[in-house]
């Protein structure tokens, strides 16, 4: 199999579980207290780990002895910071809100780049950029009434995640060439849980297990399991095929199949702003990947 077509495969399917991570997600944090449901959902995605480098003999002590300071930056990024603004986002905004920020990482993806002297941007690779952002933007513009308060502090803090999520893009590609997605997902996961867990646990005494609900606890497992696990090992499988910036745009086609499934299932209606930021965000996938 080409590499293209590798990296547009893990690309696709990376998309397609967004779209679960989005809408269960949703589910699970309308029933569980924020910090609950991060405990549970890194809880799930450590003993999965744990048990994947205990089966497949991993060394995760060289790459951590060699890059101690990246991994730790990729876990504060990648893990706490990012899945912080977005477990409390998306409990107060919507999936559609949160899946079309989540468009911006791109953009955010390359101006980190330059920061950090990684990303070299071309002209098509901009107009790529800027054509998928514009798409955004109309999306946005799209609503006629004013955002109630709750969805805008969703918002912000969803946000805030993406951009967590830019740097953790960035500062992962490097670890990514040198150790493998298996080592770099592992080792990053596990130093961000590190981080997150000891605030879940001061949220469990009193927690009512029993009073929640089948819809929010797939929920919670599939954030586990798919979204801290598969996911995860999908992007870091991509950032070893392209460079941070084309990985982040392949990404973009999430917002759209987030706002179909949300009409399909969820009653959410599709306006024509939808339809003309879809092609945007579309087009400007395909520029950047040409």
């Amino acid at each position: 199999m080409g590499l293209r077509i590798r990296f547009f495969a893990t690309m696709g399917a990376h998309t397609v579980l967004a779209v679960g991570t989005f809408l269960l997600g949703k589910a699970a944090t309308e029933h569980f207290p924020v910090l609950t449901l991060g405990f549970v959902r890194f809880a799930l995605a450590s003993l999965f780990f744990l048990a994947l480098v205990r089966l497949r003999g991993l060394d995760l002590r060289g790459p951590w002895r060699q890059d101690r300071r990246a991994f730790l930056l990729a876990g504060v990024l990648g893990v706490f910071l990012n899945q912080v603004g977005f477990l409390w986002g998306l409990k107060l905004t919507l999936p559609s809100h949160a899946a079309l920020l989540y468009a911006l990482t791109p953009t955010l993806v390359l101006l980190f780049g330059w920061i950090r002297g990684t990303e070299r941007p071309t002209l098509r690779k901009m107009a790529g950029i800027l054509l998928a952002f514009s798409g955004v933007a109309v999306l946005f513009s799209g609503r006629q009434a004013a955002l109630p308060p709750t969805w805008v502090w969703g918002d912000l803090l969803v946000l805030a995640a993406v951009a967590a999520w830019a740097g953790y893009t960035v500062v992962s590609r490097p670890l990514v060439l040198r150790h493998g997605p298996e080592r770099s997902t592992a080792l990053s996961i596990l130093v961000g849980s590190a981080l997150f867990l000891p605030l879940g646990l001061g949220s469990l005494p009193g927690f009512r297990w029993a009073g929640i609900p089948q819809a929010a606890w797939i929920g919670a497992v599939y954030l586990g399991l798919v979204a801290s696990v598969v996911m995860y090992l999908l992007w870091f499988h991509a950032l070893r095929l392209q460079e941070p910036s084309r990985v982040a745009i392949a990404a973009n086609g999430q917002p759209i199949l987030t706002a179909l499934l949300g009409w399909a299932f969820l009653g959410q209606a599709i306006t024509p702003a939808f339809g003309v930021g879809a092609l945007l965000v579309i087009s400007g996938v395909v520029l950047s990947q040409i």
